[in-house]
């Protein structure tokens, strides 16, 4: 369940001005690798003066007001996400340099050893008070559930390519839809991306089972209920057909909890 844009721009296309501020905080920019996402009107590695630095922009608008929020997020979850190193804005642009993790995407597929290295990273930031900034609830995301409410710091788009793998640890990146709700939430949703990722029901949730917040019981399956309306509705108004393998397997889920 993953999906990159394909309307992106590179470094060369930034304005002048962007990119002027940008080298004030780097120095000269040597070169630039571009990276996937979707969320961003550029992702790339740049080659700086300094070393390489990791940037994200977007122009003004939606993309550019979640980019601020992560902004505000990342300082809270150090050591668990890339740290923020400078961010820019001007000339309707809002960039963040991060810090670049020389690291592979996570795999989530049965029996990988990552799955070890993203636990321990869930549990890290399970254990940080929520940021005061941080006011959305992810239970507008599934219909206003009551059950997902809450006062934990929550990422909510846990997908595999917002996991990088280090030798040893996992850092959990892209905080820009970082929201509040039910400490369970969290696993609970990981365990419907590890079944997109191959494991049956019983697996996935025996993972989830693993962190001390789950619960079983009328929130877990409400959420559940509430998970396959959120993906069958996604997939009516862009039936991708990511997005509607998500619905099918939301379906499935619902289904067994019947």
């Amino acid at each position: 369940m993953t999906r990159t844009r394909t309307d992106r721009i590179t470094w060369a296309d930034l304005p002048g001005a962007v990119r002027d501020q940008i080298q004030d905080r780097t120095g000269r920019v040597r070169g630039s690798r571009p990276a996937g996402g979707d969320r961003s009107d550029i992702t790339a590695t740049l080659d700086t003066e300094t070393g390489p630095v990791f940037i994200k922009g977007a122009r003004e608008g939606i993309f550019a007001r979640s980019l601020r929020h992560e902004a505000r997020v990342t300082p809270h979850v150090a050591g668990i996400a890339p740290g923020l190193l400078w961010q820019v804005q001007t000339d309707g642009w809002t960039v963040l340099g991060l810090e670049h993790i020389a690291g592979r995407h996570a795999d989530y597929s049965p029996g990988s050893p990552d799955l070890d290295l993203l636990r321990a990273a869930v549990l890290q930031f399970q254990d940080v008070p929520l940021p005061a900034h941080v006011t959305q609830g992810v239970e507008r995301h599934y219909g206003g559930l009551d059950a997902l409410a809450g006062d934990s710091l929550l990422h909510t788009d846990l997908h595999p390519d917002n996991v990088l793998i280090t030798p040893g640890r996992a850092y959990i990146i892209d905080w820009a839809w970082a929201c509040k709700g039910a400490a369970w939430a969290e696993p609970a949703m990981l365990a419907f991306r590890l079944m997109a990722a191959g494991h049956d029901i019983a697996s996935a949730e025996a993972w989830g089972r693993s962190f001390p917040t789950w619960q079983d019981g009328e929130p877990l399956t409400a959420f559940i209920h509430a998970n396959a309306d959120s993906w069958r509705q996604a997939a009516r108004r862009d039936p991708q057909p990511w997005k509607l393998r998500a619905a099918d397997l939301a379906r499935q889920w619902a289904a067994h909890h019947e």
